[in-house]
């Protein structure tokens, strides 16, 4: 009985959906099989993604940044051996999963009491 009233309090915890959603990245990884340079690219955009509350000094050399790693994200999603639709498909996997991790990373900024833009 005990177990179970711990277990119960830490589902209510933040840390335990913080937890949760990162084991589903991490099964995600596994599934789609992510080549290093998809990861390193998801890497890049990921931390592109959380801009400080402050701003940048150019914001313009920063979106462009941005859209180059996208870009290149894609050129190594349709360099893959396959037809075009499941080219873009695992683009739209990849994104996803990217979507997922930038949820998780703004949880943990939100729990650590950082302020940033989404």
């Amino acid at each position: 009985m005990r177990t179970i009233r711990h277990w119960e309090r830490m589902r209510q915890s933040a840390m335990f959906e913080l937890c949760q959603g990162m084991h589903q990245i991490s099964l995600q990884f596994v599934r789609l099989q992510l080549s290093f340079e998809e990861y390193t690219i998801m890497k890049v955009l990921l931390l592109l993604s959380t801009v400080p509350k402050d701003g940048l000094k150019s914001q313009a050399a920063f979106e462009e940044m941005r859209a180059n790693y996208i870009k290149e994200l894609k050129k190594m999603v349709t360099k893959c051996p396959s037809n075009s639709g499941q080219s873009w498909q695992r683009f739209y996997q990849l994104t996803k999963l990217l979507d997922s991790m930038h949820d998780c990373e703004v949880f943990v900024l939100r729990v650590s009491g950082v302020r940033c833009d989404e």
